[in-house]
């Protein structure tokens, strides 16, 4: 088991170096940053914009500029943001509670959603209801989260002013105090929904279809033959053993929420790491928007790991295969 888990941790640190590579030469094919934030005119002739180039470490070649750039990112030294001056590690860690806050609240929503749903389909399969809910899922994963995030904006927020549309509150950091608690939920239902939409579409055509499997085994045909109620035979034989695959996917998930955040911290001016990557990619601050790519794409890594060593221990033969 132990070969195992040290040849997954190598295959991460390998893809999180590949990663890296990209990352960087994304960014550096994206343009001179020096001649964005110094453009040269009256005030800032050839010479300062050659100072402050080299003062930024972009007049050396771009594997040298890498190399440095791996080296201290294996440190979690991203450096500094070449717009707030200040470590981009202290700025990502200052929005990341807001970003995580917002994945597992999305993560909660679709689960609470998606389960139940997926099951009560696969119970009544082919009936009217299961036919709504298949027709709510296939708009779910095809509807674009921009445009429900707006329409909700337009009419939760704007017409029936129920819910705020922009912010988190007045929450700092990653535990609210007991008063700000409400008021924290408050603000993360419409994003939350928004960004659980497309996930509780995908759970519940998983659970459905596993579910479906379940019912169809011999064991709890046997049950139903005992004369056991419907509800137990499904409730508690049948849906314990279909939301299994549903916590498998569910870690994955997770890890996608926390970089599929973008979107939904935009429209709703969330302040996580999503709206920072944002703002660092249109005024190509480079170490900012690295960083936070890194920090995402380690993010998928790390649960894709542990998704997978906790395969390993449960089937066996994963690991020897």
């Amino acid at each position: 088991m132990w070969a195992y888990i040290i040849r997954r941790l190598g295959e991460g640190i390998v893809t999180l170096i590949v990663l890296s590579f990209v990352v960087f030469g994304s960014v550096f094919l994206t343009g001179d940053v020096t001649s964005f934030l110094i453009p040269i005119s009256e005030d800032h002739d050839q010479k300062v914009y050659e100072e402050q180039k080299k003062a930024m470490g972009l007049d050396r070649p771009f594997i040298i500029q890498y190399l440095d750039f791996l080296g201290h990112a294996l440190r979690l030294d991203f450096g500094d943001s070449f717009v707030i001056r200040q470590p981009v590690k202290n700025l990502l860690l200052e929005r990341l509670p807001a970003t995580i806050h917002l994945a597992v609240a999305g993560l909660i929503v679709a689960t609470v959603i998606g389960v139940p749903l997926g099951i009560l389909s696969a119970v009544k399969r082919d009936s009217i209801f299961d036919k709504f809910w298949k027709a709510f899922a296939i708009f779910g994963m095809a509807a674009p989260q921009f445009w429900i995030a707006i329409m909700l904006i337009l009419f939760l927020g704007a017409q029936v002013k129920l819910f705020p549309t922009f912010g988190r509150g007045e929450v700092v950091g990653w535990f609210p105090t007991l008063p700000q608690v409400p008021d924290m939920l408050y603000h993360l239902i419409l994003p939350a929904f928004v960004l659980a939409t497309s996930v509780a579409a995908a759970i519940m055509r998983l659970s459905r279809s596993a579910m479906l499997e379940v019912l169809d085994t011999d064991y709890v045909k046997f049950a139903q033959v005992k004369g056991l109620h419907d509800r137990v035979v499904v409730w508690k034989h049948a849906a314990r053993n279909a939301f299994i695959p549903v916590l498998t996917f569910g870690g994955i998930t997770l890890a996608g929420l926390l970089n599929g955040s973008v979107v939904v911290e935009v429209v709703f001016a969330w302040p996580g790491v999503g709206l920072l990557l944002l703002q660092a990619v249109t005024s190509r601050d480079y170490p900012m928007a690295e960083g936070a790519i890194l920090m995402s794409g380690a993010a998928y890594v790390i649960c894709a790991m542990v998704v997978d060593i906790l395969y390993g221990y449960a089937d066996p033969r994963i690991r020897v295969n």
